[in-house]
């Protein structure tokens, strides 16, 4: 089964594609097949399973016989819970930061002399079947902020700042342990699961 990821950022699409490779399922980006980009109609503030399926009924319209799979993910820090969460990009976005490297070295720095370095990825995760059925799934992924900025040939973003259950960097995973403890991983699997 071939699944069309309904999504912009060729970062997590790559990152997707990879994943689920992995797991012994196909992902491809929904431009291959139109060979165009479409601008995804604007997200909510309070609601990523919204926001997923949102995307997912949105590229559903263009390649209706195809399986459309959507995500939207946040960041949510303990020490902060006023901050990012659903509108994590936009929030990055307000502080002028654009770039994978500089959203890690911030958030190393915003934890500099914090005790309660507890976090996580949140992904949701949807799913629009040719016959117009629609699944969600959510996932969670990592646990605490890193002390450092890790590297690893998988992931980027903010899987290099952080640390997983196994006390391990995300990023600095083999991609066995990747599949394993990554919120997206966790909840593809679930999803795909429902079918």
């Amino acid at each position: 089964m071939r699944l069309v990821l309904a999504s912009n950022n060729a970062g997590k699409t790559k990152e997707i594609t990879t994943l689920a490779q992995e797991m012994g399922y196909q992902v491809v980006g929904y431009q291959e097949l139109l060979g165009r980009r479409l601008d995804f109609p604007d997200e909510t503030t309070d609601s990523q399973p919204q926001n997923a399926m949102a995307k997912a009924e949105y590229i559903h319209q263009f390649l209706p016989d195809e399986y459309i799979l959507a995500d939207d993910s946040g960041l949510y820090l303990a020490a902060f819970p006023e901050r990012f969460g659903v509108v994590t990009s936009r929030e990055f976005a307000k502080l002028g930061i654009y770039e994978a490297a500089d959203e890690q070295s911030y958030l190393i720095d915003l934890y500099q002399g914090v005790k309660d370095r507890s976090a996580y990825l949140l992904a949701d995760m949807a799913l629009v079947t040719p016959d117009g059925h629609q699944r969600l799934a959510q996932a969670k992924g990592g646990v605490a902020i890193a002390n450092h900025i890790g590297h690893g040939p998988y992931l980027g973003g903010l899987d290099n700042v952080l640390v997983a259950e196994n006390q391990k960097i995300l990023a600095e995973m083999d991609l066995d342990e990747v599949v394993t403890y990554h919120q997206r991983a966790r909840a593809l699997k679930e999803l795909v699961a429902t079918l």
